[in-house]
Formats: structure tokens, C-alpha cells, sequence
């Protein structure tokens, strides 16, 4: 798990989904298509990060899973399927690749039309992992709702974003995320950081912050990990949105993970 990259992703059709993705938490309970579940199912076991990790794919979501989640993601309501994202119960590299491998997944559902919104801390963990049959030694690391999202914003919804529907919500502008950004960064790098701007992270702190060191660029968490939200797992998401761009940009590389500290992992260029 030393080296994540997804060389054949479909990086143009991912990169529009995740500019216009919105996290949903209320839909309107119809099933999914067949040929949509197919079509995520594929996404699922084609781009594992790594052998440990996977992500599952719920056709029919346990009424369970997400009764009762409240706080600062709101309500899950209506979802008929559902994303269990999992992999080792420890690690400090698996929670990256838990984030990274399983936005995948989450692009290929905003491409095929349906909604989806991490939930990493408040769902009923051991109905998920009754779900994704998980061995002894794994564990369901954040689940998402999967289905047709309520074609207005509900009550909740709009209380959550408090702003126009479709909107992302309070972005941090790129000098907060990549300090220093600017002429001496190649704009394949700015375009990468644009896009990380875009990626969903527990309760929207958007912990990642990218620097240029001359041939690469370093993925980093700011202020202390979290146990229960890790940051780790974030920034695997924002990791995916940089490759994409990079790679929509004419430069192809891997991220290689760095171990210790606060530094995630490194965009190497090929």
C-alpha cells in the first residue's frame, strides 16, 4: 500500500462529477437503476487501492444503518442502497487509501445521477459490517447513503448549507490550502489544488494542504488527527480530485505515502 494511482480512470467524466457534487442526505426512495448498480459494482472492484481495502456496494440498504444519524451531517432519509467503505482496523496507511480508492466509487454514483454523502463517524457500524461480511481484523472505516436525491433540498438540507441549492458550501480559498500558491507552481499542480478544493471531508474542515517542493507536491493534514473523523481519510479523497486533475493536465504519476506525521503522501511525477 506504499504507492496509490488510478491510471485508467475516466478522468474527464469524474472531474465534472466531483466540480458539481453535493453531499445529499434526503432522497426519494426510489430503487436504483440495474444497469446504475452494475455500472458502480464494476467502479468498486476495479479500483481497489490496495488488496486490503475495498468498497461495497449495498443494493438494498438495512433501514437500520442510518436510523437515527444526526448532528452535524443531519439526516439520512430515503437512501435504497448504500457504499460500506472497508478495509483493516488499523493502519495508518489505510485510512488514505479507505478515502482515496473509495472516492471512486463516489464520483462514478455523482456520474451515473446519484447522490451520495460520506458518513465516517454517526452510522450503526456493526449493521454495516454485517453487510460487507467483514473478516475478523476489518472494520467498516465510513459508510454513504446511495439512491435519487430529493429533487429540492429538504428543510434540513437547506439549514445545513444555508446558502442556494447546488452551491458549494464555505471553500477555502487555494492560498489557504496550498500557501504560497501561485507563478512558481506548474499549473498542473494549481489545477490539482483547485480540484482537491471540491472534495467532501468530515463536517467540511477540508484538513489538507498541499505544498510545491520543486518536482513534487507534498499532501499534509493540518492540526491534530482525529480517532473518530480521521484526517487521513479525507485527504485520500483529496487526493483523488489532485490526481485527476494532474492526469486531465498531461501529467501522469502515483502518490507514494509517506509514513509519520502529518505529511500524507507525495505526487510523484512519472
Amino acid at each position: 500500500m506504499a504507492v496509490l494511482s488510478v491510471p485508467d480512470a475516466p478522468v474527464g467524466d469524474w472531474l465534472e462529477a466531483a466540480a458539481r457534487r453535493l453531499s445529499r442526505r434526503s432522497y426519494d426512495g426510489r430503487p436504483v437503476a440495474e444497469d446504475a448498480l452494475a455500472a458502480l459494482e464494476s467502479v468498486c472492484e476495479r479500483f481497489r487501492s490496495a488488496a486490503e481495502v475495498r468498497t461495497v456496494l449495498a443494493r438494498e440498504a438495512p433501514p437500520d444503518m442510518f436510523r437515527g444519524i444526526l448532528g452535524s451531517y443531519g439526516r439520512i432519509s430515503g437512501a435504497p442502497s448504500a457504499l460500506a467503505f472497508v478495509g483493516p482496523a488499523a493502519g495508518e496507511d489505510v485510512p488514505v487509501a479507505i478515502g482515496y480508492s473509495g472516492e471512486t466509487a463516489v464520483l462514478e454514483a455523482t456520474r451515473l445521477g446519484l447522490g451520495t454523502c460520506w458518513v465516517s463517524g454517526l452510522f450503526r457500524r456493526s449493521t454495516a459490517a454485517a453487510i460487507a461480511d467483514c473478516d475478523a481484523g476489518e472494520a467498516v472505516w465510513a459508510v454513504s447513503p446511495v439512491g435519487y436525491p430529493r429533487a429540492t433540498l429538504s428543510g434540513a438540507e437547506r439549514l445545513l448549507y444555508r446558502q442556494k441549492p447546488g452551491r458549494a458550501r464555505h471553500r477555502l480559498a487555494a492560498g489557504e490550502i496550498a500557501p504560497g500558491i501561485g507563478s512558481a507552481w506548474p499549473d498542473w499542480a494549481c489545477k490539482g489544488v483547485e480540484a482537491a478544493r471540491h472534495a467532501p471531508s468530515a463536517a467540511n474542515r477540508q484538513p489538507w494542504r498541499f505544498r510545491y517542493e520543486g518536482d513534487h507536491v507534498v499532501i499534509a493534514y493540518a492540526g491534530p488527527e482525529s480517532v473518530k473523523y480521521p484526517k487521513r481519510l479525507d485527504c485520500g479523497i483529496a487526493m483523488l480530485h489532485f490526481e485527476l486533475a494532474a492526469r486531465a493536465s498531461g501529467v501522469p504519476g502515483s502518490w507514494l505515502l509517506l509514513a509519520g506525521g502529518a505529511d500524507v503522501a507525495s505526487w510523484v511525477v512519472e
